[in-house]
């Protein structure tokens, strides 16, 4: 496998983990808790903050390609599976994002009761189920995808630990701690994960030790 694609991934994996922190840390805080949704939309800082999401999905989208060819002899036919559902919830988060960065903020300005009603519907509508299958996707294939990489033992653990323990943490901190900060903290646990493994595809090295080189 080319080496130069592998540097690639991985430092693009270890980018989405960097902005995950700071996007949950440094613009999340940022967005009006009182606000309506179409006031929220048609604020600059939902504007950063869902472009700069809709780049860390696009990131996550190669690094998980790196992540399986890097270990690939080693994953079998469930790390293939999982590789499928962490890339493919990968793009199915970006395809969310980018229509909050793009769609949304116009339709805050056009008819922006129409996107309030969005989020009040009764029951589950379209764009509320939308959002849940991709988040679903995404969370789900990843926990899968890092339990995979743990059990082919080609990285060292602390990567793919953290990433399982970052997706859980997001739900139980936000539910414990007051405002975003606990999403936050859970968000910091998630983007060390990929941090940690983004910069081991990147030297090329299996499980930290430098001298056994992955690729070519």
């Amino acid at each position: 496998m080319p080496r130069g694609f592998l540097r690639f991934a991985g430092g693009a994996l270890a980018a989405a983990g960097v902005l995950t922190l700071l996007i949950n840390a440094g613009l999340s805080p940022f967005l009006s808790s009182d606000a309506s949704f179409a006031e929220t939309a048609m604020s600059p800082v939902f504007f950063w903050r869902q472009s700069l999401s809709a780049l860390t999905a696009l990131l996550l989208v190669f690094g998980s390609i790196g992540l399986y060819l890097a270990q690939a002899e080693s994953l079998g036919q469930f790390g293939a599976v999982s590789f499928v559902s962490a890339c493919v919830g990968s793009m199915l988060i970006l395809a969310t994002e980018w229509t909050q960065v793009f769609l949304v903020p116009e339709l805050a300005t056009a008819a922006p009761e129409a996107l309030n009603a969005l989020g009040d519907t009764e029951g589950v509508g379209r764009y509320t189920l939308g959002t849940l299958i991709a988040l679903a996707v995404f969370t789900l294939g990843w926990i899968a995808f890092a339990a995979a990489s743990l059990r082919a033992h080609v990285f060292s653990r602390p990567g793919p630990i953290l990433v399982i323990a970052g997706f859980f943490a997001i739900p139980i901190l936000g539910g414990l701690l007051p405002g975003v900060w606990g999403f936050a903290a859970g968000n910091a646990v998630l983007g060390a994960g990929w941090v940690s493994l983004g910069q081991e595809i990147a030297r090329g090295t299996r499980n930290g030790d430098g001298e056994h080189r992955l690729g070519v």
